[in-house]
């Protein structure tokens, strides 16, 4: 299935949902379509497709500024394979910030310096919740643990977490962008659109050129996932997490400046993306942590092994 029909029929799934409806009313049926096992092979329990058809899912999904657990839980798809048990499963890099972790029944713990294992929090959560009032939870105790040997390592789980978060991000940037095209050419002021401000239409301009820089860096990370080497891909990752954080902190920012009064009220749904944007930028890695490791890339690599990264 190519990307422009992946988005087609994420447009049609996603038309009729509300940023406002209960957690959970869209998840259902994004479950019964099979958009967590998107991106895996059949073979180890997934639906097919690629990394870049569950990309623009997860981007879909965000620009639509509803609220579902569907990286998480592709994401501990991929980590599971056909080991996946029943219920809702997520996966997370320890028991503190857990994604959903009051609606799981189990979740997949990949932390740093340790072997990964399957957790059941059984009810014991402390709730928390992101800048976009998403569940961020704290597990406090836990049930039965299970070893998961042949899980990847962490640093090949954090790279995929930052593409599809780098995903993510682009996502809640496009729907940004486009409500605030949509408010700038249909709003007027003194008899024309406020578009036909220099200072407004240089904004909006701004705006895109992030998002075509974002785009290409997700499409290259996706592309490297899926051909390349790990060390490449853990670099390319860190590329598009670094540009996908950047834009939006941009993104957000410039949309409420030309959106003015109307764009801080509770009512408008340009809040749905822009508080999601300051929220995710900084999950799974923060820029200042994704900056550092690819430094630590580019200086392990070299001067030519680097300019045949960026040149190829």
């Amino acid at each position: 299935m190519s990307n422009s029909l992946i988005t087609e029929v994420a447009a049609d799934v996603l038309s009729g949902a509300s940023p406002e409806a209960p957690e959970g009313a869209l998840w259902p049926t994004l479950v019964e379509l099979g958009w967590p096992q998107v991106g895996i092979p059949e073979e180890r329990g997934g639906a097919g497709g690629t990394l870049g058809d569950l990309a623009e899912l997860i981007a879909a999904t965000a620009a639509s500024g509803v609220s579902v657990p569907l990286l998480e839980t592709s994401l501990a798809q991929w980590i599971l394979g056909e080991q996946l048990p029943a219920g809702l499963v997520v996966a997370a890099t320890g028991l503190d910030n857990v994604p959903w972790a009051r609606h799981a029944d189990h979740v997949v713990v990949c932390p740093e310096r340790e072997s990964a294992y399957l957790v059941e929090p059984n009810g014991d959560v402390e709730h928390g919740q992101n800048l976009a009032g998403e569940p961020r939870d704290t597990i406090r105790a836990s049930g039965a643990t299970t070893p998961l040997p042949d899980a990847p390592p962490h640093d090949a789980v954090l790279a995929r977490a930052a593409v599809l978060n780098a995903s993510a991000l682009l996502g809640a940037a496009r729907g940004a962008y486009a409500r605030t095209r949509e408010h700038v050419t249909q709003r007027e002021q003194f008899g024309r659109p406020l578009v036909a401000l220099k200072a407004v239409a240089n904004g909006l301009a701004e705006m895109s050129t992030h998002l075509v820089a974002t785009e290409a860096a997700v499409a290259r990370a996706v592309r490297i996932h899926e051909e390349d080497s790990a060390e490449r891909a853990f670099a390319a990752s860190a590329a598009a997490k670094i540009t996908a954080a950047r834009t939006a902190t941009s993104i957000a920012r410039a949309a409420h400046q030309l959106h003015g009064a109307m764009g801080v009220t509770r009512e408008h749904s340009l809040h749905h993306v822009t508080r999601k944007l300051w929220a995710w930028r900084d999950e799974y890695g923060s820029e200042r942590r994704w900056s550092a490791e690819l430094g630590r890339a580019a200086l392990a690599t070299g001067e030519t092994g680097l300019w045949e990264q960026f040149t190829a």
